[in-house]
This record gives structure tokens, C-alpha cells and sequence, in this order.
């Protein structure tokens, strides 16, 4: 189970790349077509056609990347604080944040050097939020709340080992309060007054993610049955998957009908955070072969490394272009290729020269 869990890494690092590189795609259909097209206006992704749900089914799937982290973490964590008091849970835990937190803030930082060059500019408020909140960029969100539920997994392994449905349930419910706000916040409506409660529940992203460490944990303690259980309704987790998909893609056209958007991120959507739920239950009970591959155990063994740096590669990759390359920018499926083997293999050029300099910890500095 250990491997294979390694092994969604490697597969959520792809998602990842591909999600993020998706931002481009469309950033070259609506405002770049000038550079590709004489003439050109941008071509809206509003009404839905084959190519539109075709980019918006699988940036869709590929968000479940960060709960696939999480729920990996999850089992991982578990596997590591069994058997442990609080205080030797600790004395571990703090090498792991160290590990996480030295990457971090290089990035970070480098993401911030980048965007002073671009002409932002930073107050020291919003560097401080740059640092503890992960807001360098989009991704780096996850590394704050990775270090939140690391700081809480000894209790959370212990409530999940005597009380797992309770735990379990508690983590659905937090994310789906969290979850309605994100409606009203697309829409651009307040919450009435009835339902301000839920302005408690909409700060971060820990109450939304949470569920998925859990559900990691809760499949460390209580693999054999959850397995057992998950193969006997196999059937109805792909039936699920599928109504979900589909009421998904229902949902988002709905939503941008009435916000007037081009696009929405539907990661935040509840129907979208059930699917993933669905697919990593799913991934579980998945034929011991299928994934395979040492290519994506490599990558999943440098997905930190490659998850820090890849929005800066690609953003770099998708820029080069507009100005070299233009008429890629027409050619959306070639342009996601693109940028997806160059959000990979770049960072793991970067880790193989690494390894080599003279210097030994530049690498675990870097990298993690």
C-alpha cells in the first residue's frame, strides 16, 4: 500500500503541473490571440463546446492533486506516529517541518525576487503573508497547511483511532460549511444574515482540506476493512464518479451563466471536492499494476521539489513562447504539452545539477 500511495504522488505532481498549466492555455485563448491570429478577438470559453469541456473535464480531475498530497500524507503520518507518545510524535515531526519549511521559503523568496523584476512591489504585510500564509504564488498555499495538519496529526491520529466516524464526519461537515461560501463569493452575493456564521468557516484553507488527511489516517488504521468495504461497492464508486463528472460540468456551466465569468476554479466547488473524495477511494482499491512505472515513482519521489518550482517554469516556458514561438499559442493541446514536459523535466534538470554541486546540502535545501 506504501507504494502505491508513493505512486499517486507521482501521478498528483503530473496533475499539478497540468492544472496550473491550464492557466496559460487559457490566458492564450482570451488575451494572447492577437499574437496568433490576425484580427483576432478572444475566443470566450463562456458557451460549451467540445473543446471548452474537454479543457474544463480534465483541469477539473487534475485537481485533485493537492487532496491526493494530503490524503498520502494522511497514511504516511499515521504510519509514522503509531506506537509513539505525543512527545516522541514531536521530536519527529519537527525534523519533517524543517524539511518542508527550508524549500519553502527559498521559493518563496525567489517567487517574490521574480515579481519585484515583473514591477510588483511588496509591503511588509504582504511579505509576512508571502511567508505564513503561502501566498508567493497559488500553490504555495499547500506547505502552510501541510505544516497545520502535521502540528495536529498526533491528535488527529488519536481521535481518528477512537472515534473514526466521528472524525471522519466532523472533517465533512467543516468542509462543507466552508464549502457553501465559495458559492456565495463566485455569485459576488453576502450571506444573509441568517447564514453569517459561516463567514467562521471561510477564512484558510485548513477546515476545507482536512477531511482528506484524515481519510489518509483512518486508511492506515483501518486498511483491511476500508478496502474490504470499498471492493464490495466498487461499482458504485464509478457510478458516483461518473454522476459527478458530469453534475460537475452541469454545475460550472451554471455558475459562469450567472457570474458572467469566462472561467471559474471548480476545485472549490462541493461537487468537485466529492469527486476527489470518490477518486482517491477509488485509487485504493485500483489493480496492484495499474500506474506502474518507475518514471512516475521518480516523480513522485521529487514531487516537493517539483511542486515549489514548476509555476515559475512554466510561467517562464508560457512568456517565451508569446514572444518566440507564437503560433503555439493556437495550438492549445500542443501548448499544455508543452508546458507540462517543461514543468517536469526542468525541475528535475535542476535537482540532477544539484546533486552534483560541491556543496551537499544545497540539494535537501533546495529540494527538500
Amino acid at each position: 500500500m506504501i507504494r502505491k500511495l508513493l505512486l499517486l504522488n507521482g501521478i498528483a505532481i503530473l496533475f499539478a503541473v497540468y492544472h496550473h498549466s491550464i492557466y496559460w492555455a487559457i490566458t492564450a485563448i482570451n488575451f494572447w490571440g492577437h499574437r496568433f491570429v490576425s484580427n483576432a478577438t478572444p475566443q470566450s470559453l463562456f458557451s460549451p463546446n467540445l473543446f471548452s469541456i474537454f479543457l474544463r473535464i480534465t483541469d477539473q480531475i487534475a485537481g485533485v492533486a493537492v487532496p491526493a498530497f494530503l490524503f498520502v500524507s494522511g497514511f504516511l503520518y499515521g504510519f509514522s506516529l503509531n506506537h509513539q507518545s505525543i512527545r516522541q510524535s514531536y521530536r519527529f515531526l519537527q525534523k519533517r517541518i524543517i524539511y518542508l519549511l527550508i524549500p519553502y521559503i527559498i521559493w518563496s523568496s525567489i517567487t517574490v525576487v521574480f515579481r519585484l523584476m515583473e514591477g510588483d512591489s511588496y509591503s511588509l504585510t504582504k511579505l509576512a503573508r508571502v511567508f505564513l500564509l503561502g501566498e508567493a504564488d497559488g500553490p504555495f498555499y499547500y506547505v502552510p497547511l501541510i505544516i497545520q495538519l502535521i502540528l495536529l496529526s498526533p491528535f488527529l491520529f488519536r481521535a481518528v483511532k477512537e472515534f473514526p466516524l466521528v472524525a471522519v464526519g466532523i472533517g465533512f461537515l467543516l468542509q462543507f460549511l466552508s464549502g457553501i461560501t465559495w458559492y456565495f463569493k463566485i455569485l459576488n452575493v453576502s450571506l444573509p444574515q441568517s447564514l453569517n456564521f459561516l463567514n467562521l468557516f471561510k477564512g484558510g484553507y485548513l477546515l476545507s482540506h482536512l477531511l482528506w488527511f484524515i481519510a489518509g489516517l483512518s486508511l492506515f488504521i483501518y486498511r483491511e476493512k476500508i478496502t474490504s468495504f470499498l471492493k464490495n461497492h466498487r461499482w458504485w464508486i464509478l457510478f458516483l464518479i461518473a454522476f459527478f463528472v458530469i453534475f460537475g460540468q452541469i454545475e460550472f456551466q451554471l455558475l459562469i451563466n450567472a457570474s458572467g465569468n469566462d472561467w471559474i476554479n471548480s476545485q472549490s466547488s462541493l461537487i468537485t471536492k466529492w469527486l476527489y473524495s470518490l477518486l482517491l477511494l477509488a485509487y485504493v482499491i485500483m489493480g496492484k499494476n495499474i500506474f506502474l512505472s518507475s518514471n512516475i515513482e521518480v516523480l513522485g519521489a521529487n514531487s516537493y521539489g517539483i511542486y515549489l518550482s514548476h509555476v515559475i517554469v512554466i510561467e517562464i516556458c508560457a512568456r517565451l513562447i508569446y514572444h518566440v514561438l507564437p503560433f503555439l499559442l493556437g495550438q492549445t493541446v500542443i501548448l499544455l504539452g508543452i508546458l507540462v514536459f517543461m514543468g517536469i523535466t526542468i525541475p528535475l534538470l535542476m535537482m540532477h545539477l544539484s546533486r552534483k554541486f560541491p556543496i551537499k546540502p544545497i540539494y535537501s535545501y533546495l529540494w527538500g
